[in-house]
């Protein structure tokens, strides 16, 4: 690369950087500010209603966003499966998850690793020793497991060295249990739909369990 691309690329990522932080920050405070007054459930409830390719589009962005700032995942989950049955409700909704993060994720390490690099160097490293020593692996046991917060880990994984494809495809899958599970519970909250509900349950203890007994190969590793 010769002096004068070095400069024009550094001049844009001056420019970007600035733009995404302020970008990220506006969608994040107008999609908190709907979560925070309830606002989340009443519009993914009013979008599903008006069902065809439209209400699927509209579900598909305000289900991204929402997750993106820290709803949990789980909720459009649940409303897909009600709107759209528990198949094409988890498969809609896993796209949605996808999409999250990677924007988390992409955010992350545009706008902040090298300041959180700096302010947090020490427990940076250890986060990223964690990830960077099976990426794949402890990102799925991560995922599979029934807690911890979504959100955190996609910027936490920004954050460090881990490549963006291994982690989306181990979050990808990790995703489908849960995804599943949350997407029968809704076609199963109907009341002729109450077998789904146990099926819903017995995925849900499965992938807890898958991802315990994934935790304890990662540790004798």
């Amino acid at each position: 690369m010769s002096s004068t691309q070095a400069a024009s690329a550094g001049g844009l990522g001056r420019v970007l950087k600035p733009a995404l932080m302020a970008g990220g920050l506006v969608a994040a405070g107008a999609a908190l500010s709907l979560v925070h007054h309830g606002g989340a459930e009443t519009a993914l409830t009013g979008v599903l209603g008006q069902g065809g390719w439209r209400g699927q589009s509209v579900y598909l962005f305000l289900a991204t966003l929402f997750v993106a700032i820290g709803l949990p995942r789980q909720i459009p989950a649940f409303a897909a499966g009600y709107a759209f049955g528990p198949w094409y409700g988890t498969t809609i909704a896993l796209v949605a998850q996808c999409l999250a993060c990677s924007l988390d994720f992409i955010w992350a390490r545009a706008v902040a690793q090298d300041f959180c690099r700096r302010k947090f160097g020490a427990r940076l490293a250890w986060v990223d020793r964690t990830l960077a020593r099976h990426p794949f692996t402890a990102t799925l046991m991560l995922r599979l497991m029934p807690v911890g917060n979504n959100l955190l880990l996609n910027l936490a994984a920004g954050l460090t060295s881990v490549r963006l494809l291994p982690f989306l495809t181990a979050s990808a899958i990790g995703f489908i249990p849960q995804t599943l599970v949350f997407a029968l519970l809704g076609k199963g909250s109907a009341p002729d739909h109450a077998h789904l509900l146990w099926l819903g349950i017995g995925t849900f203890a499965a992938s807890a369990l898958l991802g315990l007994l994934l935790l304890r190969r990662n540790r004798s590793i």
